[in-house]
């Protein structure tokens, strides 16, 4: 039996670019939205347990557009939720039906009943106080439960329920503001303490692989449809360069770890990171022991050590993702009770804890998304996490940590000399490659990089890293993920949208016609 298992925890915060230049909006509200309901309260319920350490991984494009609200900009929504509800155009009316009853969770409804019964209402017998009440509402309900329960504007809103007034959409919108400004100043307040550590994301969130070689899809299945070769290692490498110091930038220390976007690694990936100074990076299960050439029935000791992947003298650790642990949180407690689920949790890690010997520094890595489950659990979560943060801090069994606190302890761990590509669903890419619809994709952003490649040397400077910026955004792996039939979305189109938007932005920009590389359908 190990002695005290320790346990990493990292919440991986992302959201993608969703600025739109052209329009001087964000086209979607959910960093605004993710922000007053999850950034903040994730940080707050660490700071609760002092003796928690825990990891919070950032993409540095969903910072920027922390600072961008900050600055003053604003989404769709919230123009939306901003005009006077008595004076509100037709056209406006059906951006607000077709726009503020986007919900991922029954349990808002159960949560928020006016909301419920607006939903249920016939849209033509709307009066101008239902329809300012969904204005307020379809804010309120992504307020994180600590912000009603402790501040007294909140609570009001919240216990009030309905009939709203105009003069409440301000004390959203500072309270918002201010939710903004308290998450960086918590978050590093929290960085002081050593509490936590903060890794990164490539710039825009791209996969990393696929930027290398797309062809690098085959190996890590070989029956995936290609599109023609995408191939720009100097992209991957910049998106990786860019996002580290940003995020270095932002919160004034240096960021040593990072999560590539969806986990997804090839070797010629890792190598591009350890030359941009990481030390340690993180991936799934499935790439440690596919990589292994073993089954994780006869391996599944491995999975509790970081290995070493080395090249030309330079090495960096690679931690994997215990991909039962973590989905349990991320997809299956939401069913059960809260203390339910921590003790089935802590059940899982007891029977790990017992089946290891005491002879190595085993390691548990919990990773997912530190955002979107939520929603989906009583009260955003609240009961489960406090309830999980205040048995680990108590335990005798186990202890958390952080990456870079643990190889700061350990240094004699086991080598790893070959790293299969995939990601962190099912070993593969096909999330973001393969399907007709994501090719369609790829073909695009290809014609459109090889555009530039052509034109870039006629350009100042200052559009030169405009327009490879807006590339970059085209990179990001969200595009990919919507399309297909794997994730179906009311969205999806709106996503696909965006991704044009970028497309077309890069024409516009070289004096391009916008239908000589684009193909509008798939």
């Amino acid at each position: 039996m190990a002695k005290k298992l320790m346990v990493n925890i990292t919440w991986h915060m992302h959201q993608p670019f969703y600025w739109n230049e052209k329009k001087g909006v964000f086209d979607f509200p959910w960093v605004r939205f993710h922000a007053t309901k999850d950034y903040l309260f994730m940080a707050k319920l660490v700071e609760k347990f002092p003796s928690l350490r825990v990891t919070f991984n950032f993409a540095p494009c969903l910072l920027r557009q922390f600072q961008l609200y900050l600055e003053g900009e604003e989404d769709l929504v919230m123009k939306l939720a901003k005009k006077k509800a008595s004076a509100i155009s037709e056209e406006d009316k059906k951006l607000i039906k077709e726009k503020f009853f986007i919900v991922s969770s029954p349990r808002t409804y159960e949560k928020w009943p006016r909301f419920a019964e607006l939903k249920e209402k016939p849209w033509e017998s709307f009066t101008s106080q239902d329809l300012l009440d969904l204005q307020v509402l379809y804010q309120l309900i992504w307020f994180d439960p600590l912000w009603r329960e402790e501040n007294p504007v909140g609570r009001e809103l919240w216990e009030r329920g309905r009939n709203y007034r105009e003069e409440d959409k301000e004390k959203i919108w500072k309270a918002t503001e201010e939710i903004f400004k308290d998450i960086f100043a918590c978050y590093r307040r929290l960085l002081e303490k050593r509490q936590i550590e903060i890794s990164f994301s490539p710039l825009y969130h791209p996969i990393l692989p696929l930027l290398i070689n797309t062809d690098v899809a085959r190996e890590a299945n070989p029956s995936t449809i290609l599109p023609h070769r995408f191939s720009f290692p100097e992209d991957a490498r910049e998106q990786i360069n860019k996002g580290k110091d940003f995020s270095q930038d932002i919160w004034g220390s240096d960021i040593m770890g990072m999560w590539p976007s969806e986990g997804a690694v090839s070797e010629e990936a890792i190598y591009l990171a350890i030359q941009e100074g990481v030390k340690w990076l993180a991936t799934g299960e499935e790439i440690l022991f596919r990589s292994l050439g073993k089954k994780k029935e006869t391996a599944w000791q491995e999975l509790y050590l970081p290995h070493v992947w080395a090249k030309d003298g330079k090495e960096i650790a690679v931690f994997f993702r215990d991909t039962g642990l973590s989905d349990l949180i991320g997809f299956s407690y939401q069913h059960f009770p809260p203390q339910e689920a921590v003790k089935d949790f802590m059940n899982h890690l007891r029977a790990i804890r017992e089946a290891l010997p005491e002879d190595k520094p085993y390691l548990v890595n919990i990773i997912l998304d530190g955002e979107n489950a939520w929603e989906y659990y009583v009260d955003n979560g609240l009961p489960f996490i406090t309830s999980l943060y205040q048995t680990l801090s108590e335990s005798e069994e186990f202890v958390t940590t952080t990456p870079l606190e643990y190889l700061g302890n350990f240094s004699h761990l086991p080598q790893i000399s070959r790293i299969v590509p995939g990601s962190w669903i099912c070993g593969n890419l096909n999330t973001w490659i393969g399907h007709p619809e994501k090719n369609w994709a790829w073909e695009e952003l290809r014609r459109v990089r090889e555009l530039w490649d052509r034109e870039k040397e006629y350009l100042s400077k200052g559009e030169r890293e405009r327009i490879q910026d807006l590339i970059y955004q085209a990179e990001g792996s969200d595009w990919f993920w919507w399309l297909g039939d794997d994730n179906p979305s009311s969205q999806k189109e709106s996503f696909r949208q965006h991704f044009l938007y970028l497309i077309h932005s890069v024409l516009r920009a070289l004096a391009k016609g916008e239908k000589e590389c684009i193909k509008e359908k798939f």
